[in-house]
């Protein structure tokens, strides 16, 4: 049980407790009860403890009254300021339901500035857009003023001016007097464009079959202008170029009843189409073409004439195409070559558009580009179109052939004894002999075995064999009846052929030979029997053989004129084939005797084979020389190369040589090996140059103009160098040189011409003295041209001279 504690000690725990917060330290006092008879000791701790703290506390007052004094007195301040405080509180609340009031009131009067605000700046823009629809109003009526005085382009600059003034006003689109305004400013302007378009109408006249021009340049000028700043000028253009389509350019390029064409009548500023028609002429035609593009470049200022040839140019030539090219292509080949002269005029007018120009030159050089193809075709559907009539005609005529075979027998041979017992057609063949009569009969020789015999006896390759190939006749077999087999020719005629072939027993003897040569007994006895059948055909086969021959005919005509340097691709590659297969022939037998002697005789044939794909070659050159030497004739020798009409036909005549170059370079890049090639353009070329500087050096005056024309036509020819860039790739960093100069002979030359042109007196005495001049000019040459280039002076002479000395030097 547990042990009993005083009732002083548990008085004391508490009062430890109490006073200072402390809790039991020891087991007994905590599990301890505390009864009621230890409650008076309790309270005697208490009153005791009690007595201390007020002894403690009253000794404190005593050393601290004054303290407490200002404590009280601070205290019954602090009072009268919380009661102040409580007074100010309730004015200050006072105060705040009035300044409510007060802001209620400022609320309503900033309410009413801002209304008056708005009233006063609407006022105000209400008082400028008046302001500014009077001054429109006046602007107005001052560009209806102007373009009734006919004062057009001040009208219209008024009228951009007022469109202008009336988009700047403030909500323009919701008031009513700016919407009348932009009715009025409509009328305005399509009143002005009324105006115009009559103007335009009577100055440029598109009539039935004519067109004609009543105002000078000057005035159409103003016109245009005053058309594109109504943004109207494209619309009128676009109309001048159907109306001059419809009345002028497609009843000249159409053609009549019967192959009739009318022709274009230039009158001054008048320009018609006849009434009457004449027989048909490509060469007249494409003049009045030229006339046609000339005539509107003369009478039409530049502001029309430029537009008009983009939207014009495209249309001539689509009509131009539609209309007579595409159907001018022949499908005979005979024609073709007549068609080239046509081609050629294609080009003159394509280099005539494109030196004004003109839209669609283009487009018209690749149509011509294009007519081989278009040739190819139009036969294609030519033949197929053959061939279905053909075919919708059935039968047709039937008609009998014949078939004739020739064979040698012999004179043990029934035929050649002209005796047999046996009137049997097969008695003649041995129960031994299993094969047919087909098979036992010699192959008949054809039209194109003899044609082929006689076109290699021109190489002289079957004089050798010609003993052997006469006694072997008879043993060649019917190799082609292989080829009738692989079509199915021939199958259901095996059995009617025998039935109708008569007897023939032409056996062919065997033939011994004799040191190479026939036995001459055999010959003897025997001989050369011909037989003869007939047999019916249809008409398709005739018909059929024909388109044909058509087709090679074509083939052999084609090879002749455009394929002459595919011939001379050919013929090289052939012979240099042919050599080496006879030396790989030699090197097999180096000892054979006859092969001494057939590589003499093959020898000359691959040169003679050589030699004809050259000659191709040659002809195909001189061809393409002819005809770039007709387009510098057409130059005149540049004499009057600043004067019209002389300039346009300078210009036109260096345009075509240089797309004639262009064109031979692409047309040969794909059949000539690159070098050849650069070769062969390089001598088309050096023709080109030594004309030109030929030309120039027989000019005994050349004006400053003269020269800067002919310097712009040097440089075009000068152009054409990229047409030589080197096959391989230059490295990295550097510019591939042309090979101009390698392949053109008389190409620096013509590089000294185009600066001599173009050079001062000084310039020339430098590269005469300095410069590689004398290596390609002669003195007297550069003194003509000096004396050509320059007038009369002392500085002439003195040049001249200079270059006199140092010949002697």
């Amino acid at each position: 049980m547990p042990q009993k504690v005083s009732a002083k000690h548990l008085g004391q725990a508490i009062l430890d407790s109490v006073h200072h917060g402390t809790y039991p330290d020891t087991e007994e006092i905590i599990s301890a009860e505390f009864p009621p008879s230890a409650i008076p000791e309790a309270l005697i701790l208490f009153d005791h403890a009690r007595g201390q703290i007020e002894a403690r506390v009253r000794t404190t007052s005593q050393s601290s009254a004054p303290d407490i004094d200002g404590w009280v007195s601070q205290a019954k301040q602090l009072r009268t300021d919380i009661e102040t405080a409580h007074s100010s509180s309730q004015d200050i609340s006072v105060e705040s339901v009035q300044n409510k009031q007060l802001r209620q009131h400022v609320h309503d009067a900033e309410s009413k500035l801002r209304l008056l605000e708005g009233e006063l700046a609407f006022n105000q823009r209400l008082a400028t857009a008046l302001a500014q629809i009077r001054s429109i109003d006046h602007a107005i009526r001052d560009t209806a003023d102007q373009s009734r005085r006919d004062q057009v382009l001040e009208a219209i600059d008024s009228l951009a001016a007022t469109e202008t003034k009336l988009e700047s006003i403030p909500s323009a689109r919701n008031i009513r007097a700016v919407g009348v305004l932009d009715v009025e400013i409509k009328s305005i302007r399509q009143e002005i464009a009324y105006s115009l378009n009559t103007k335009w109408q009577d100055s440029i006249h598109v009539g039935c079959l004519t067109f004609s021009i009543s105002q000078d340049a000057q005035d159409l000028s103003g016109l245009a202008n005053a058309l594109h700043r109504l943004g109207l000028l494209e619309e009128g253009i676009s109309k001048l170029a159907n109306g001059l389509e419809a009345t002028i350019i497609v009843p000249r390029i159409q053609l009549q009843e019967g192959g009739h064409e009318r022709a274009l009548v230039v009158d001054g500023d008048n320009m018609r189409i006849s009434e009457t028609s004449s027989p048909s002429n490509s060469h007249q035609l494409y003049d009045d073409l030229r006339a046609f593009i000339q005539f509107l470049q003369v009478h039409l200022p530049t502001p029309v004439a430029v537009p008009l040839s983009k939207v014009l140019g495209p249309k001539i030539v689509e009509t131009l195409i539609s209309m007579r090219l595409s159907s001018a292509v022949p499908e005979e080949l005979s024609a073709l070559q007549e068609f080239g002269n046509t081609r050629d005029e294609i080009y003159r007018f394509a280099a005539v558009m494109g030196s004004y120009k003109w839209a669609g030159d283009d487009q018209l050089r690749a149509w011509s580009n294009t007519i081989p193809q278009l040739w190819l075709q139009k036969r294609h559907n030519s033949s197929l179109h053959h061939v279905r009539q053909l075919l919708q005609r059935g039968y047709g005529e039937i008609r009998t052939v014949e078939r004739v075979e020739t064979q040698i027998v012999s004179q043990q041979d029934h035929l050649f004894a002209g005796k047999s017992n046996n009137d049997d057609w097969d008695a003649g063949w041995s129960d031994e002999e299993k094969g047919s009569p087909a098979e036992k009969r010699p192959k008949p020789q054809s039209a194109n075995e003899t044609d082929n015999e006689e076109d290699m006896s021109a190489w002289g390759l079957d004089d050798e064999g010609a003993e052997e190939d006469k006694t072997n006749d008879a043993n060649i077999p019917a190799d082609n009846d292989e080829e009738g087999d692989a079509w199915g020719w021939g199958d259901d005629q095996d059995v009617d052929e025998e039935k109708r072939t008569p007897q023939r027993e032409a056996t062919t003897p065997s033939r011994r030979r004799l040191n190479g040569h026939a036995d001459p007994r055999s010959r003897t006895s025997e001989r050369e029997v011909t037989l003869k059948e007939s047999y019916n055909i249809t008409s398709l086969p005739t018909g059929i053989l024909e388109l044909i021959k058509c087709v090679f005919s074509d083939i052999d005509a084609l090879s002749e004129q455009s394929g002459n340097m595919f011939l001379y691709n050919d013929c090289l590659w052939l012979a240099d084939q042919l050599r080496q297969m006879l030396r790989a022939r030699n090197q097999r037998r180096p000892n054979a005797v006859a092969n001494k002697q057939k590589q003499v005789q093959f020898d000359d044939d691959i040169a003679a084979l050589e030699a004809f794909g050259k000659r191709s070659y040659g002809k195909e050159m001189e061809s393409q020389r002819t005809i770039i030497k007709d387009f510098l004739d057409g130059a005149q020798g540049f004499a009057n190369c600043t004067e019209p009409p002389f300039s346009q036909e300078c210009e036109i005549a260096i345009q075509s040589i240089v797309d004639r170059l262009r064109g031979i370079h692409v047309e040969w890049e794909k059949i000539l090996s690159h070098s050849a090639l650069l070769q062969s353009v390089g001598s088309l070329l050096s023709t080109v140059v030594d004309k030109m500087i030929i030309d120039v050096e027989d000019m005994s005056d050349i004006s400053e103009p003269q020269s800067q024309r002919l310097t712009g036509y040097c440089k075009q020819i000068t152009a054409l160098e990229d047409l030589f860039s080197p096959q391989d790739i230059a490295p990295s960093g550097q510019e591939a040189v042309p090979l101009t100069a390698v392949y053109t002979q008389g190409w620096f030359k013509f590089q000294y011409l185009t600066e001599i042109l173009d050079s001062s007196l000084v310039d020339i005495k430098y590269l005469w003295t300095d410069g590689g001049l004398k290596l390609e000019y002669e003195a007297e040459e550069v003194m003509e041209l000096i004396e050509a280039l320059f007038d009369d002076s002392e500085h002439r002479r003195r040049a001249i001279g200079e270059i006199r000395r140092s010949l002697r030097v």
